[in-house]
């Protein structure tokens, strides 16, 4: 798959331009906050369905505007296929794929595939379970469309539960039935949802070892943790769902009093999170800063990996002011690892990629870009 083209019109500090780009290395350079990371950021709704950067629609809309949108032109394996993410300031949107209008966001995700790199993504070893969870149901729902029904339909039911549990005094008579219908209907999406978690870091974490062992001339190795309210130490244990089911039953069950007391679950996939070890050690705390960034590349070098295995072909590979950060080593082994990939780059300094050659290389300036 690779991204022919982009057009954006209001979009932030983008009034319009059309973007063409090559099916190689892409880099987008030029001094900071003149609009580098909104091209990336406006590529990457169409894998993800939203901002990366937590903005709402309203945000992305340049000042004086009442409307933005980003259409996108690319290519997979069997044909060039067009799409436009639309949105207004009453935080409404609008997505299409080949003219033809998207209702569900979860028919729109998982078209268009590319993998996000950011500063952010650095810290992910010892950044908070939000982040964690975020990377995996991010990298999942592109390639899963049932995992990322249910993970959109379990978001509903855990503010439905929380609901509930903080209305009890109004809702005495009618309590316990709902109750039992929400927790039913939860105990069934979270099930799956953690299956299907534990199955992709299993599958994740075998590649990671790959790129590591590279990286370190064998020295190293990462293995994870899955950290849940319904299994022990052993990931294996979470890829029964019957078993699962039956585990979130009895977790939906038997804390409801204390629940009601503090007026939200306790338990649930929204709360999963996963460890990270290296060499035996917890990473987040013994392993160093590049040691940590080391297997951040790792991670999403792997989830790249996984989207081709499932989908046959890579994804497109967006990397926003990442490779700066990392040191000479680190920064030659992730570029020619993505050698053959669509990749674009984001940079300050256009000095970080004077030995690439043959690369497309866009000049940024105050949302104005000029080709180089």
């Amino acid at each position: 798959m690779y991204l022919d083209c982009a057009v954006f019109e209001n979009y932030r500090n983008i009034e319009h331009f059309p973007f063409s780009f090559d099916k190689g290395i892409n880099i987008l350079y030029g001094k900071n906050a003149q609009g580098k990371t909104n091209v990336i950021e406006g590529i990457y709704l169409f894998g993800s369905g939203k901002s990366f950067r937590h903005a709402r629609e309203k945000d992305l809309i340049k000042a004086d505007k009442n409307h933005a949108q980003v259409s996108i032109a690319y290519v997979d394996s069997v044909r060039e296929n067009k799409m436009t993410y639309r949105m207004f300031r009453d935080l409404s949107k609008e997505t299409f794929k080949n003219g033809i209008k998207i209702g569900r966001m979860s028919s729109f995700i998982g078209n268009f595939k590319a993998v996000l790199f950011c500063p952010e993504h650095l810290s992910i070893v010892k950044d908070e379970p939000a982040q964690r969870r975020t990377f995996l149901d991010s990298a999942i729902s592109q390639i899963n469309r049932s995992y990322l029904s249910a993970l959109m339909e379990h978001k509903k039911l855990i503010e439905q539960r929380n609901a509930l549990l903080k209305g009890y005094e109004k809702q005495k008579d009618s309590f316990a039935v709902t109750m039992e219908i929400l927790s039913e209907k939860l105990a069934q999406d979270a099930a799956y949802i953690t299956e299907v978690r534990a199955k992709y870091l299993t599958k994740l974490f075998s590649l990671v070892n790959g790129y590591l062992s590279e990286m370190t001339e064998g020295h190293e190795k990462a293995e994870f943790c899955y950290l849940s309210h319904i299994a022990g130490n052993e990931t294996e244990e979470l890829f029964d769902r019957e078993e699962n089911l039956k585990r979130y039953r009895r977790i939906f069950s038997k804390d409801i009093q204390k629940e009601i007391i503090i007026g939200s679950s306790i338990g649930g996939a929204h709360r999963d999170d996963f460890e990270i070890k290296l060499n035996g050690m917890n990473a987040k705390i013994f392993a160093s800063q590049g040691q940590q960034r080391s297997i951040a590349l790792a991670m999403k070098l792997a989830e790249g990996e996984i989207s081709r295995e499932e989908s046959g072909e890579y994804p497109v590979f967006l990397l926003d002011d990442v490779l700066s950060e990392l040191d000479r080593d680190r920064k030659h082994y992730v570029l020619s690892e993505l050698h053959d990939r669509q990749v674009i780059i984001t940079t300050c300094d256009e000095n970080d990629f004077s030995g690439i050659n043959n690369a497309l290389k866009i000049y940024v300036e105050n949302g104005n870009y000029e080709y180089r």
